[in-house]
């Protein structure tokens, strides 16, 4: 098709494009008609097969065949290096790989715009910030607030590709993890209404459940992004939510300490549950 080189890891993060190879693999070559029957709309299979780039290529006969590298890539992908599919119900549900494997072009793009909107929520609660996903008090006042919470969103994804790269090697697009982690970002985004609402309780609960939403939308987005296990992903996750928490930790021994303390305890405690329910589900 193409000899531009192109980013095999971003092609195998599409399930479509997976099956495709996988079929043109398995059946030796498929011509167009075979193909239509995998992505019904003419549109979205030729951009698949675009970005297939140097992997396929077409013979005389116009049938579709892998090509030296994608013979390789065909290896790798069948092989127990690659990333399965989840198995059960409920790892699909807490763990929504599968679809963001689908955040890429206008998806992303749709989310990251979501997620400037939703930054402005923190106005309704201009008293709190955002470190990576554990919101703490501050003294810092106004418009000054979805600025810094958006700064935070791309510093910790920015960390998270950099622990990629030491942990396991890996190299990841930034923009890639920056679209995949947004829809965890989103949710924590709503967490200004609750605390708008001076409710210690509500406020504690919904700090726990969207910290546990958030971290497993976290390890889901880095899973998919760097093609890792899930107790892999939780790894990069955890250093980073144990980090946020020391640093709150820190503060707390200055100013605020009534106030941290509590939230230092209620996010050690999501991420405890979140830990725990990993080591349960996928030991």
């Amino acid at each position: 098709m193409s000899d531009e080189e192109i980013d095999v890891f971003k092609v195998l993060s599409n399930p479509t494009r997976r099956r495709i190879l996988m079929f043109i693999a398995e059946k030796g070559a498929a011509s167009y008609k075979d193909l239509i029957q995998i992505v019904p709309k003419a549109g979205a299979l030729y951009h698949h097969l675009r970005l297939l780039g140097d992997l396929i290529e077409q013979d005389e006969h116009r049938m579709y065949r892998l090509t030296p590298k994608g013979e390789k890539v065909y290896e790798f992908l069948i092989s127990d290096f690659f990333i399965p599919e989840d198995q059960t119900a409920v790892q699909r549900l807490l763990t929504p790989r599968v679809y963001l494997e689908y955040v890429e072009g206008g998806v992303a793009y749709f989310l990251l715009i979501l997620l400037l909107l939703t930054s402005l929520l923190w106005l309704l609660h201009p008293y709190a910030f955002l470190l990576f996903i554990v919101p703490i008090p501050t003294n810092i006042l106004g418009f000054y607030v979805p600025p810094l919470v958006l700064v935070n969103y791309v510093c910790c994804s920015f960390l998270e590709k950099g622990l990629i790269r030491v942990l396991f090697k890996r190299r990841v697009g930034a923009f890639d993890l920056l679209a995949k982690s947004s829809p965890a970002y989103i949710i924590v985004n709503l967490y200004p209404i609750i605390l708008s609402t001076e409710n210690p309780y509500l406020i504690s609960v919904f700090h726990i459940v969207v910290q546990i939403i958030g971290l497993l939308l976290c390890i889901s987005a880095v899973s998919v992004v760097a093609r890792l296990p899930l107790k892999s992903a939780l790894t990069i996750v955890i250093v980073l939510h144990y980090s946020a928490l020391l640093i709150l930790l820190s503060v707390a021994i200055g100013f605020w300490s009534q106030v941290v303390f509590p939230t230092a305890s209620i996010s050690l405690t999501s991420i405890s549950i979140s830990y725990l329910f990993f080591v349960v589900m996928w030991d």
